[in-house]
């Protein structure tokens, strides 16, 4: 079971300036990323447009959504055909694309507890809306999501969640173009994750990200430059008896700088070079437990992209990487790090995605500095007919506690999913999903089956 929390009362006013800082960047990136459309528009409009709605290959790097969160991962309505994509509302310069979702969903594990699982049935109610650019140069998308969670008997549970992104890319010259990425989010973490706080209510996160590059191709070669400041912030709950346990001590900024740099060799073949660094600050000086969770941390990897005419796409990127504590009570995780991502596209109906991945990610479980993560996942998709896209993903992880020996799992998952559209406008959808932890510490063990059916309208 987590370690005790314990209370610390914020007020209204201290945590008003405590969200002001982010606010103002993400306000200030955002109002940078809109001037976009201003600049492109005294360049003219295309006569003759990409469609805006697909803007899709043959074999696009396709990642699953993590557990609880939500990013701008293309969702398997748009990988139907063409002919059953959404019209969209035409606003000149931009393209609207409506959409509203609703899930009926049933779990057998709801807490994730390891004995006396409690099953429920959730609906969830998805509004969206997108604004997709269509400039003849430069690009800018906006999109906001709200997800509504309501439980048939642990009304406890009821939550909402949303985000806001804004993604745009301006074309300083044929070779050279600035990106922008930026997000803000609030939504509630995972049952399943060992920080878990075990209150009445999954702990409700918001924050931000952002991410800005540069991306340079002159030749043969081709520099890409980022960085990123995310801000995370997770409210307090109460538990069972009554009590409140504070997570102010998992409150932080996180900075992130990458530079990558790559060489095509010859036709579908590149060597890649990519090294990048973080500063992950907490606001306060200690957690709960004493311990100073301030650290910096590098990658550094080599290895190949390859990209063979839609028909294999992807990096297999191997180096070594670190993160270092500044409390000295603390173990450093430093070791091999692995990342590979391959779409092999056998047939134009068929896209296969494997992807291997080792990261330190941050964790707040007692004496532990970070989790080291080592994933191996699969997804695999197909267009059985032109209104009918099936897919399937497993996934095996292994986290380890840096510095703690008995608290290492395992999580294995599974999911099955189908989509059906009747009309460009309306389509129906169902899953089925297993997921199993095995833990080493006692209590922290699981199993769990979802089984979902959804309605979609869209326009």
């Amino acid at each position: 079971m987590p370690h005790h929390r314990s209370f610390r009362h914020r007020s209204p006013t201290s945590r008003n300036r405590r969200l002001s800082p982010w606010l103002t960047t993400f306000t200030l990136t955002g109002l940078l990323a809109l001037a976009v459309p201003v600049v492109t528009q005294a360049q003219g409009l295309s006569e003759t447009r990409a469609d805006p709605r697909r803007q899709r290959s043959g074999a696009n790097v396709t990642q699953e959504v993590a557990p609880g969160e939500r990013t701008s991962t293309k969702p398997d309505s748009e990988r139907l055909h063409d002919s059953y994509q959404p019209k969209g509302v035409d606003l000149g310069s931009f393209l609207m694309l409506p959409k509203f979702e609703v899930d009926e969903v049933y779990n057998s594990n709801l807490f994730a507890t390891e004995t006396d699982a409690k099953g429920d049935f959730v609906t969830v109610a998805r509004p969206e809306v997108r604004l997709r650019s269509r400039f003849k140069e430069h690009a800018l998308n906006i999109g906001a999501l709200v997800e509504h969670y309501r439980h048939q008997r642990h009304e406890s549970d009821n939550r909402t969640d949303g985000q806001v992104e804004v993604d745009g890319r301006y074309d300083l010259t044929a070779e050279t173009a600035a990106n922008y990425f930026g997000q803000i989010f609030a939504r509630h973490e995972d049952r399943g994750s060992p920080d878990d706080a075990r209150g009445l209510k999954p702990t409700p996160i918001q924050g931000f990200a952002n991410r800005v590059g540069l991306k340079h191709q002159f030749g043969r070669y081709t520099v890409l430059s980022e960085v990123g400041l995310d801000r995370r912030e997770f409210d307090a709950v109460t538990t069972s008896l009554g009590n409140r346990i504070s997570n102010a001590d998992r409150d932080r900024w996180e900075l992130q700088a990458r530079l990558r740099g790559s060489y095509e060799m010859f036709p579908g073949y590149a060597a890649v070079v990519e090294t990048s660094g973080n500063s992950r600050r907490y606001d306060q000086d200690r957690d709960r437990n004493g311990f100073e969770r301030n650290s910096n941390g590098y990658r550094v990897e080599t290895g190949i992209g390859v990209d063979l005419s839609q028909l294999v796409r992807g990096d297999f990127l191997v180096g070594y990487f670190g993160q270092r504590y500044n409390d000295p009570r603390f173990t450093d995780p430093q070791g091999v790090s692995v990342r590979a991502t391959f779409n092999w596209t056998p047939t134009a109906l068929t896209i296969i995605v494997p992807s291997l991945e080792r990261s330190i990610n941050e964790t707040t479980t007692l004496g532990a500095s970070a989790m080291v993560r080592n994933s191996f996942n699969i997804t695999v998709r197909h267009e059985l007919e032109r209104n009918i896209v099936l897919s399937a993903y497993g996934n095996v992880a292994y986290d380890q506690m840096s510095g703690v020996n008995d608290r290492n799992a395992w999580t294995y998952e599974g999911k099955a999913k189908a989509i059906y559209a009747f009309t460009p406008e309306i389509y129906v959808g169902a899953e089925a999903g297993y997921r199993d932890k095995q833990a080493d510490a006692a209590g922290e063990s699981f199993q769990q089956t979802t089984l979902m059916a959804r309605l979609g309208l869209q326009y």
